[in-house]
């Protein structure tokens, strides 16, 4: 499991390069960590073994060769070559030398938690927001302007908008809708999986679906686009894994960071989905011409509750 986390971002010229072959477009600080957990799940199980090395031994990293390297991890050279070329990276040499900028940007003088331990609070808590506020940061860098652009206009332009997810995901599915809601557009989440199979039926060619899914292993959702698909409407995925069939299935991609390895065995945490799903409410509600009359509209309806700018 991931143990350490990572500061800063690589060089600028090589950022572009990499994020380039990443399919991102905006200049930004992606680190090696969050390259390598964003493809972590489609990595082969022996360049899992590098990954996981590298995560747990980054300060040793930048001063080994690709050979110790394969050594260590008991894999191979050809293998640490697929490895480093699956992160985007010409050759051992460019990782080397993010890894070396990123531990560059961690102060000597305060050095790094890298583990959750209750004889540790503080430090644990600290370690947790770090992560947690590097996860905001990288899903910001990776969030291309054009990608956001179609996704804000296929939502404006539906007649309804479709949230779907599973599991502990549906939830901030629902939360979305009530977003949208807000911001004066019709949308949709049904609670369950068949729920969402039987509303994904009735969609028409100018509707939008967004499926909702971190890891992007989702399969209870294939039908759900599929149908989407068949009957014309505009699909965006938002997923911490660009390359899964979700992914593939979808008109727009939404890639979002995902630190859950470098905290726990469970993949849990909704954080990047919840600054995504905000972040499209925030563009939306400003291009909304009425929302402040329609959110008035609504505490006038709800007779028990007081309106927000009426409480003392």
């Amino acid at each position: 499991m991931f143990g350490l986390h990572s500061k800063g971002g690589v060089p600028q010229s090589m950022a572009r390069h990499f994020l380039e072959l990443m399919g991102e477009t905006m200049d930004s600080g992606v680190s090696v960590i969050d390259a390598i957990l964003s493809r972590y799940e489609n990595l082969s199980a022996s360049e899992k073994r590098i990954a996981d090395f590298i995560a747990e031994n980054r300060h040793e990293v930048s001063s080994l060769n690709a050979y110790e390297i394969a050594v260590k991890s008991g894999t191979s050279r050809a293998t640490m070559s697929r490895f480093v070329r699956s992160l985007g990276f010409d050759n051992f040499a460019q990782l080397r030398v993010a890894l070396a900028h990123d531990e560059q940007s961690v102060s000597p003088s305060n050095p790094a938690q890298t583990e959750i331990s209750i004889d540790n609070v503080r430090e644990s808590m600290d370690y947790i927001l770090k992560a947690k506020v590097d996860e905001l940061k990288s899903t910001a860098a990776m969030l291309d302007q054009s990608t956001l652009k179609k996704a804000i206009s296929a939502i404006e332009s539906a007649d309804l908008t479709m949230f779907a997810a599973v599991g502990n995901t549906i939830p901030i599915a629902q939360n979305a809708a009530y977003k949208l809601w807000q911001a004066g557009y019709r949308s949709a989440a049904p609670a369950s999986t068949d729920g969402s199979v039987q509303l994904s039926l009735q969609l028409t060619n100018h509707d939008c679906l967004v499926v909702l899914s971190s890891s992007g292993y989702s399969r209870r959702l294939i039908p759900v686009i599929d149908n989407a698909n068949d009957a014309g409407a505009s699909i965006i995925t938002i997923t911490s894994n660009p390359e899964s069939d979700l992914a593939s299935r979808a008109d727009i991609v939404i890639e979002t960071a995902n630190r859950d390895r470098m905290l726990s065995d469970l993949s849990f945490s909704q954080n990047s989905l919840n600054f995504v799903i905000e972040t499209l409410f925030l563009f939306l509600s400003h291009d909304s011409e009425d929302v402040k009359e329609k959110n008035l509209m609504f505490w006038k309806s709800a007779k028990s509750d007081v309106e927000p700018q009426e409480r003392k």
